[in-house]
Parts: structure tokens; C-alpha cells; sequence
């Protein structure tokens, strides 16, 4: 009797040990690969990338906990995607806003829940602004691009998934900036672009 219940034992905490040990689930890291985008050519001799955006370390914003942000990822496709040429014309590109904010979605369920589970909505908002100056600083053309993409997540997130999902939500966002400055600005400037 003994014996077997001591067996009994030894197969439960085996088979618990063994059920409890999941699987580690490794992601793979987002690639921002500015060759992707949109290139834009701007008949300019001179451009200058001006970024106004202040981060704001308060909640719901948390785009300061980013290893890289979404303004610095910005200005990198500026510079390497926006190709000027000529012997006039100064281009200017303010970034206004480059925000990314965490907020808890309202559950509007009146259950009451064993656990309760939180959801969060992670919100990136982008504002552009190109200017084209002549030699005599008078403007030329001007347009203003605005992006805003979202995402949600649950409460119970790895520090590797928040950042991956940081990340993916930025690159989505810069695509939707590219596709929609090329827009744009081939709307407001097709003058001077090529």
C-alpha cells in the first residue's frame, strides 16, 4: 500500500514538472529596411531635417522606453529616402510629432471575471511638415502629412513582446508616412520633384 502510494507520488510530481515546463517562444526581430520605402527626389540644393519633437516622459506616452524612436527612425528614412538635386531651392522637414501612447481599453462587460484581464491600446501619431524654400527664402510649396495607426495588447506582455510591438507598430506607421508624403507631396510640390 505504501509503496504504491509512494509511486503514485513520484509519477504526479514527474508528470506536474514535465506539463509545467512550456515551451520558450522566441521572436524574431523587426528589420527596418529603409530600401522599402518610398524615395522622393526634390529638386533642392540644400536639405535640413529639424525634429521639434519633445518626448514626453509622462504617462500614457511611452515612446521614450523604445531603444531607438520613432522621431530618430523617421529622420533616418529622411535621410537616407529623400534625394535632393539642382543649385536651388532649400528643402525643409519639420517632424511636428512622433508620439506613441499606451491606454487602458474600457471594458464595457458588467460580468464579473475570475481574472481579470487588461487590455491596452498602443496608438503611434506622426505630423510632417515639408517646406520648399526659393534662394530668397520665399516659400514655394508646402503640405503637411499626418499618420496615426494603432494596435492592442493584454495586460500580461513580456518586455520583448512590448518592444516588438513598439517597433512593428513604427514600422507600420513609417510605411503609411512614406506611401502617404509620396502622396502628397506629389499633390502640393509636383513641380519640383522628379
Amino acid at each position: 500500500m505504501i509503496n504504491s502510494f509512494n509511486r503514485f507520488i513520484v509519477i504526479f510530481i514527474f508528470f506536474s514538472f514535465l506539463f509545467s515546463c512550456q515551451k520558450t517562444e522566441i521572436l524574431d526581430e523587426v528589420v527596418f529596411d529603409y530600401n522599402l520605402l518610398n524615395k522622393i527626389n526634390f529638386n533642392a540644393e540644400v536639405k535640413e531635417i529639424y525634429n521639434l519633437y519633445q518626448v514626453n516622459l509622462s504617462l500614457p506616452f511611452i515612446d521614450h522606453v523604445m531603444d531607438i524612436s520613432p522621431s530618430k527612425r523617421i529622420e533616418k528614412w529622411f535621410e537616407e529616402n529623400f534625394i535632393i538635386f539642382g543649385t536651388s531651392n532649400k528643402l525643409v522637414i519639420n517632424i511636428l510629432d512622433a508620439s506613441i501612447s499606451k491606454n487602458e481599453i474600457e471594458n464595457d462587460s458588467n460580468k464579473k471575471k475570475v481574472i481579470e484581464n487588461k487590455e491596452y491600446i498602443y496608438e503611434i501619431i506622426i505630423k510632417v511638415n515639408y517646406i520648399l524654400y526659393n534662394d530668397d527664402e520665399s516659400i514655394l510649396a508646402t503640405t503637411d502629412v499626418k499618420i496615426s495607426r494603432t494596435t492592442t495588447a493584454t495586460n500580461f506582455i513580456s518586455i520583448s513582446e512590448r518592444n516588438r510591438i513598439l517597433d512593428l507598430l513604427t514600422l507600420e506607421a513609417l510605411q503609411d508616412l512614406s506611401v502617404k508624403s509620396s502622396e502628397l507631396v506629389k499633390k502640393h510640390m509636383f513641380e519640383y520633384i522628379i
